[in-house]
């Protein structure tokens, strides 16, 4: 299936929810290697959930700004991506073999100058910037909308927040590179409630011409 802008899905951790995604098109599938992190997935893990699944980019998602420990987990995980949640300095990213996605948690009440300073830094060490908000309040998302859009006109960005089938037309006429929804835990092997993710991929699938 293909999909009008790209997809990334963070957190996955079982079989069900990556095989949905994969069928519905998702470009990008992360996967949570802090070994303390609720959804964190073994290498063994990994493994047996990504053999089933084709066509996706793997990513490797990192609480971490540890280089030994980062470089630990590139040796242990074959992932086409590296997310890492806060930047770790341009000569350590530098060394790394893997492409970079970078979230950034904003408040709400950054300056566009300051996300252009940070982003400006890193941009030529990663390929995206996921950008997540601390806030759910639906006036500061808004308030923070035309500052994202106007960044996404210079930096790649995907955004991981106020991502609805009702807010997905404005966004789809924006520059921004693609969205980023978050997988979730089964209720018991084999049985998962999809709707979370099922509307929003529902609306960015491309239905072809009869």
């Amino acid at each position: 299936m293909l999909l009008k802008t790209l997809v990334k899905v963070s957190t996955v951790n079982n079989l069900s929810d990556a095989r949905y995604c994969a069928g519905m098109g998702v470009t990008m599938m992360g996967f949570s290697l802090d070994s303390d992190h609720t959804h964190y997935l073994s290498p063994e893990k990994f493994e047996a959930i990504t053999q089933w699944i084709q066509g996706v980019k793997l990513i490797g998602e990192l609480n971490t700004t540890d280089p030994a420990v980062i470089q630990q987990a590139l040796d242990q995980y074959a992932v086409d991506y590296l997310q890492l949640n806060d930047p770790i300095g341009t000569h350590n990213i530098a060394r790394l073999a893997v492409p970079l996605i970078i979230k950034l948690k904003i408040q709400g009440n950054e300056t566009l100058h300051a996300l252009q300073t940070c982003m400006s830094t890193y941009a030529p060490y990663c390929q995206y910037f996921l950008l997540e908000a601390v806030s759910s309040h639906e006036t500061t998302l808004a308030v923070l909308q035309p500052t994202i859009n106007r960044l996404a006109d210079e930096f790649p960005i995907l955004q991981g927040y106020h991502v609805s089938p009702q807010n997905l037309p404005n966004l789809l006429n924006t520059k921004l590179q693609g969205v980023a929804l978050q997988g979730g835990t089964e209720a018991k092997p084999g049985y998962k409630d999809f709707s979370h993710l099922a509307d929003i991929l529902s609306f960015l699938s491309v239905v072809d011409d009869p």
